[in-house]
């Protein structure tokens, strides 16, 4: 069985289209998504709209619930407030709908899925591989052989082996029984390790590995978009950056 498992679209139609693609190519079995479908970009409906048809699965992350106003947005930055804002009038209220359904975790096989931290996934923290609290935090809360996360927009790799936590250096790692894996799948829509290109992870269950992929789309015409609704120019111009 093939999972690929997507995260933080954030309205970026351009992104999801280019993702998906990706993921036929590499024939895999099913989609999940963690969540973060809407926020930041102009295309909250459509990408609502293919989450349903492609997710198997999918869980809400801030931004989903920030848009039907189930989580508290003071903590938002300017940039993402006022495009919240913007995507609450753009949503029908079957988007909101579809958004108020999603859970906040989900489990499938051995394979966990949820938005941020598994520590408390109401709260939306954060899980930094830098960040010793975070990371000794989520591992303890840790209860299936695999499991998911995006949230921070930076793909990582992450597993405990014994009484170590260990950041994997490379895109992809080989699955071993006594082990936990902590996956960070990156971010579709809005990249922020300062490579433009979106990125997910495919898990393979029989190979046993887990790799993350990378993939270019046309971000300028999602900044041409921005541009054009009215979205700060600032969410146009870290497409390119990556940041």
């Amino acid at each position: 069985m093939k999972y690929a498992v997507i995260s933080d679209i954030h309205g970026n139609l351009e992104a999801l289209n280019a993702v998906l693609k990706d993921i036929r190519r590499r024939r895999a079995d099913k989609v999940f998504c963690l969540g973060d479908i809407v926020g930041y970009y102009p295309n909250p409906r459509q990408c609502i709209e293919l989450i349903s048809a492609h997710a198997a699965r999918c869980v809400a992350g801030n931004h989903d619930y920030a848009a039907i106003e189930r989580t508290d947005t003071s903590c938002f930055t300017y940039f993402a407030f006022s495009a919240m804002e913007w995507t609450k009038q753009h949503l029908t209220d079957a988007d909101k709908d579809f958004l108020s359904a999603l859970p906040l975790t989900c489990e499938e096989e051995n394979i966990y899925l949820v938005h941020s931290s598994p520590c408390d996934p109401e709260r939306f923290s954060y899980v930094f591989p830098d960040n010793e609290y975070s990371v000794i935090e989520a591992f303890s809360h840790l209860t299936r052989h695999v499991n998911f996360i995006g949230h921070t927009h930076c793909p990582s790799i992450m597993y405990q082996e014994g009484d170590r936590v260990i950041l994997h250096s490379e895109t992809s790692v080989g699955i071993e029984e006594d082990c936990l894996y902590l996956i960070n799948v990156g971010s579709v829509g809005q990249p922020r390790d300062f490579d433009s290109r979106s990125c997910y992870a495919l898990y393979d269950t029989d190979k046993g590995i887990i790799s993350l992929h990378r993939v270019s789309y046309n971000y300028r015409v999602t900044q041409k978009k921005v541009r054009e609704c009215g979205l700060h120019a600032f969410l146009a111009e870290r497409l390119e950056k990556g940041r």
